[in-house]
């Protein structure tokens, strides 16, 4: 059945709720592999938090583009939940709605076109799990069966070297983005940069046993995706952007970034390097004081320690700091991402002469990489993530996306192999994923 409705005026939307009690159906991956891909899907979940959701199908939907695209994503949801009536128990989760935006405010080249420059929906059937519960969420819907079959296993990745899907031409134009930068920064126009690139693979990897190999491999980060028609865009992102849970708003500044290593004592060095380099103490510093910067702007104080910790995750580390706040209910969490994207950890800083300097050299389209991703419910409860390692997946080609902060002091060939690090956490469990589905 298709699950859309893309004109939700005077539609009148009824959103029940149940508890799944056990069995394949509890897991939302489950659910994204059991519907076609001619329905919308997105797939979210964050494995530390024990906290992960599935929308399938669209009740309503809403595409926004400009520079008043948030704006209009808020009133298009503030409408949806005024007339949205919902049944179940109490302490059953709200319905919610999946929303996406690209990194410009417009135009995305043919690939990205499905996506837009910003997405809303609504997704007809939903299925949350949270604190070990799980639970059904149907909109204008009936589900007469539940899905019986288990998500596929993890798969164990297979060790790539991005270096070999990339030519030397394009690794070469890499530095040159690194040079450009630092000359500018040396000019007094920017004091950093985030120069990005690409690598396109021919795979198609089933989607259900990328998300599998995913959320095994990268439990401190959110696995999520996103597919519509014949495009999918998925992503095991380390960053968020804000969270806001029961009027608290969490956030956190990430750059700055050294490889890891499997001899402990050696992995440490790297570790302690990264926080006592003058250099990626000053990228790290940049973001912070984005941040705290953006966010006060809308009377919004922080708290956050005076200092970084490390954030280990498979293959990577990076300096790391939890921000928070209280908020005001007339603040939605949409005005939030509109103040914080983008931040200088993707876009450099400050953000116009970074912007130029990116349109002019980088000759890329980020379509939704670097950009936020996520949802929110009509409590004002919801998060988004900052689309990194992240890869857009069209026909039978996967195209990868990574970047990497250029400050003083930073050397082309050392950024050159940080996006290659990068790279590396999608491209294993894609052409693994790739293997055992033509294997």
């Amino acid at each position: 059945m298709a699950l859309i409705n893309e004109d939700s005026a005077d539609f009148l939307l009824t959103a029940s709720t149940v508890e799944i009690p056990d069995g394949p159906a509890c897991d939302p991956l489950s659910w994204f592999q059991s519907f076609p891909q001619s329905e919308q899907r997105w797939f979210w979940e964050n494995p530390d938090e024990d906290s992960s959701w599935v929308g399938i199908g669209c009740a309503a939907t809403h595409r926004v583009s400009g520079s008043d695209r948030f704006t209009d994503a808020v009133t298009f949801a503030d409408q949806l939940f005024k007339d949205m009536s919902v049944e179940g128990p109490k302490e059953a989760p709200l319905p919610r709605v999946a929303t996406g935006f690209s990194f410009e405010e417009k135009n995305l080249n043919e690939s990205w076109k499905p996506l837009g420059a910003g997405r809303i929906t609504l997704p007809a059937i939903q299925v949350v799990r949270k604190n070990g519960k799980s639970w059904l969420i149907t909109i204008n819907s009936f589900l007469e069966t539940l899905p019986n079959t288990s998500p596929p296993l993890p798969l164990t990745p297979k060790e790539v070297d991005p270096a070999l899907w990339s030519s030397s031409r394009s690794r070469s134009h890499y530095r040159r983005l690194v040079k450009k930068a630092l000359e500018n920064i040396r000019a007094g126009n920017i004091t950093k940069a985030v120069p990005c690139r690409s690598i396109s693979v021919p795979a198609s990897p089933d989607l259900a046993e990328l998300f599998s190999t995913l959320r095994n491999l990268y439990p401190a980060c959110v696995t999520f995706g996103v597919s519509i028609d014949d495009v999918s865009f998925v992503a095991a992102t380390p960053e968020r952007l804000v969270a806001v849970e029961d009027g608290k708003l969490y956030t956190a500044a990430l750059a700055g970034s050294a490889p890891r290593h499997p001899e402990p004592a050696t992995d440490s060095i790297l570790g302690q390097g990264l926080i006592t380099s003058p250099k990626e103490q000053s990228e790290h510093s940049v973001v912070v004081e984005a941040i705290d910067s953006a966010l006060g702007a809308l009377g919004v104080k922080t708290q956050h320690p005076s200092h970084p910790e490390l954030l280990k995750l498979h293959g990577i580390q990076h300096l790391f700091t939890p921000i928070t706040a209280e908020l005001t209910t007339d603040i939605h969490l949409l005005d939030i991402v509109s103040a914080l994207h983008p931040t200088p950890a993707v876009s450099g800083y400050p953000v116009a002469p970074s912007s130029l300097l990116r349109s002019e050299y980088e000759e890329l389209d980020r379509g939704w990489f670097a950009s936020p991703v996520g949802w929110f419910d009509s409590s004002g409860n919801g998060e988004f993530r900052v689309a990194l390692r992240s890869a857009l997946i069209t026909n039978n080609t996967a195209t990868l996306y990574a970047g990497a902060g250029v400050v003083e002091g930073s050397d082309p060939d050392r950024e050159l192999l940080e996006t290659d690090i990068k790279l590396s956490a999608l491209l294993g469990p894609i052409l693994t994923s790739e293997g055992q589905r033509h294997g």
